[in-house]
């Protein structure tokens, strides 16, 4: 944990004192904040690679403050506490990539584990072996089925993502409309997937770099 930094947002003062000192044993930098507003603004500032966050911050709650970082960063690790196991909340939560939902008041021991899967997430996340590179400032996460450009997420539908992976699957192969239609719909190609692949495709061009997939005359696409 060590190498890593820390965002710890909670508006209670004794708690934030208490853990604040607990959390800076192990992290390189902690950045330590008591309320949501104050935490979007330190995490635009410094990025930090994990974030503890209490779920019922003024101005900005926990959960709130998630969904606004995971509309460009999926890579940043998550840890909610909640004095309450709400339903509703939970179900939102499920969509927002968390590493853990920890309820207070909160052990060591439980926090500490939380911390370590935290850890082990994002180092995962960035290992460089995971990552394809292309020269338009593309890389390709292979593990998590990320696309990044220029280091910011670029947000993919399940068929985009899909055809991705497939055309990053081996260097300057030109994959034929039947192979991504197999890949995509586990059918060849017929007029109807051939119109729903060229709708993929014009999609997908506008959220990428100019040129990042060529269509081959009558061979098929590749990515560059």
């Amino acid at each position: 944990m060590n190498s890593l930094t820390l965002l710890y947002a909670e508006d209670e003062l004794e708690t934030r004192e208490n853990y604040g000192r607990y959390l800076k044993r192990y992290f390189k930098e902690v950045y330590i904040v008591s309320n949501g507003k104050e935490a979007l603004d330190v995490y635009k500032q410094y990025k930090p690679n994990i974030m503890l966050l209490d779920i019922n911050m003024p101005i900005l709650n926990g959960l709130e403050l998630t969904k606004q970082i995971r509309e460009e960063d999926n890579l940043t690790r998550v840890i909610i506490l909640t004095a309450h196991l709400e339903q509703d909340k939970l179900l939102f939560a499920a969509e927002l990539n968390l590493t853990k939902y920890l309820p207070k008041p909160i052990s060591r021991m439980e926090l500490k584990k939380a911390l370590n899967e935290a850890t082990k997430q994002f180092k995962q996340l960035n290992n460089e072996n995971e990552y394809l590179y292309f020269k338009n400032g593309l890389k390709w996460n292979k593990s998590s089925k990320i696309l990044f450009f220029e280091n910011n997420e670029i947000k993919l539908t399940k068929h985009e993502t899909l055809l991705i992976e497939l055309l990053t699957s081996k260097k300057d192969k030109v994959f034929s409309s039947d192979e991504i239609a197999l890949y995509l719909w586990d059918d060849i190609i017929d007029l109807e997937h051939s119109s729903k692949l060229k709708d993929i495709i014009k999609r997908l061009r506008k959220k990428l770099p100019k040129d990042t997939i060529e269509n081959i005359y009558a061979a098929g696409y590749k990515i560059l």
